[in-house]
């Protein structure tokens, strides 16, 4: 058996599954990247949405007089909180978001710095099994006559 074919295919099977690899991850990244947007567009809206309602002021709170006013004093005051709290979510999510981004943008180059590198081999295993079979050739013509 020859090895150096051998090696060469195997290295070339190695590089085609590893071109599968690196594309997957590359549309994981696109996808990472796209989600980290749409969590960022979220939580604009959040913090602009609880910068819009105020919560009730401590003058508003002291001059309730009825049940119905210090009930709907701690409605918005309730409203308030839950958007703050919304706010805050979203701006977790951010970063959650971007570091999952970050983190499969790295994997991404570093499986291209791989399949470049195997592309390389392959090319030089390949190309030197022609120039032998080329030399090995012209021996058995040169032999034969």
């Amino acid at each position: 058996m020859n090895w150096h074919r051998f090696l060469a295919y195997v290295v070339l099977a190695c590089w085609i599954g590893l071109t599968a690899v690196t594309v997957g991850t590359a549309l994981q990244w696109s996808a990472a990247r796209g989600d980290s947007q749409v969590k960022i567009q979220r939580a604009l809206t959040a913090q602009k949405e609880a910068s819009d309602t105020p919560p009730p002021s401590q003058r508003q709170q002291e001059l309730a007089d009825t049940p119905a006013e210090r009930a709907e004093i701690a409605a918005r005051q309730r409203d308030h909180d839950h958007l703050v709290y919304k706010a805050e979510e979203a701006s977790d999510a951010i970063g959650n978001a971007l570091n999952l981004e970050a983190i499969v943008r790295n994997q991404f180059w570093w499986e291209f710095a791989v399949w470049g590198g195997l592309t390389l081999l392959t090319s030089a295993l390949l190309a030197e099994r022609r120039e032998s079979e080329e030399a090995a050739s012209a021996h058995r013509e040169r032999s034969h006559t």
